[in-house]
């Protein structure tokens, strides 16, 4: 718990803006923080009660995976620009007991509380534990997992109109989720730093892609150059 209440206050100073602005939404409420740490203290609490060492790692990547379903949702509507009445349906497919309104917010309240929990375990898991599972496998797991949101989400909208071509998917995508599931939880332990290439190649937003012909522009005129000053010697 000391780990991770140090990794919420160093994403809010120093993460990037989505995670920043999840950090600071729950360190600047004394009440969102109280019932956020309560959840997180039991969550961690799994873990620990392991009392072998794989035996912990597993269940920290059971709660990660676990975290991932629960913000799925929320991260759909955010990314998708869900609006209008395809909104309400979804909010109201996934908590058909409360009403919209309250429903949304109670969905807002715990994509944070989610969200927070899964930086908090997976840097656990990857600077703690050292474990790379955390990292690119558990990305790409996220990402797989999106994916099947999506199309299943968009397979329920259009349930009473003409079939999303994506929904079709729906069964490629749930066993490339299943198949991902199971790959990370059987990975034995990966050094941190032998992923640090796909983390250096990683975009961020500060890169730029290079133009193919400018770079074939530049080493050809390179060429011509070297040719010249050859000859001329």
């Amino acid at each position: 718990m000391l780990e991770s209440g140090q990794r919420v206050e160093e994403v809010a100073r120093t993460g990037n803006p989505q995670e920043k602005l999840v950090a600071s939404r729950i360190l600047e409420s004394p009440a969102v923080w109280q019932i956020w740490e309560n959840e997180h203290a039991g969550l961690m609490r799994t873990v620990s009660q392991q009392r072998r060492p794989p035996l912990q790692v597993a269940a920290l990547k059971s709660a990660c995976l676990s975290l991932i379903h629960r913000k799925a949702l929320f991260e759909h509507l955010r990314n998708r620009q869900v609006r209008g009445q395809a909104r309400k349906q979804l909010v109201r497919f996934f908590h058909c007991s409360r009403g919209y309104g309250h429903a949304l917010i109670a969905e807002h309240e715990s994509y944070l509380r989610s969200a927070c929990s899964y930086l908090c375990s997976s840097h656990v898991g990857s600077a703690v534990i050292l474990d790379g599972v955390f990292l690119d496998p558990m990305r790409r797991y996220e990402e797989l997992y999106a994916e099947y949101f999506r199309a299943f989400c968009e397979g329920f909208l259009s349930s009473n109109q003409a079939a999303s071509p994506i929904s079709a998917l729906l069964p490629y995508l749930k066993h490339q989720i299943t198949q991902q599931r199971l790959a990370v939880m059987a990975m034995p332990a990966i050094t941190p730093a032998a992923l640090r290439d796909a983390a250096l190649r990683r975009p961020t937003g500060d890169t730029e892609k290079l133009r193919v012909d400018a770079l074939r522009a530049q080493f050809r005129d390179q060429s011509e150059l070297i040719s010249l000053e050859q000859l001329g010697s």
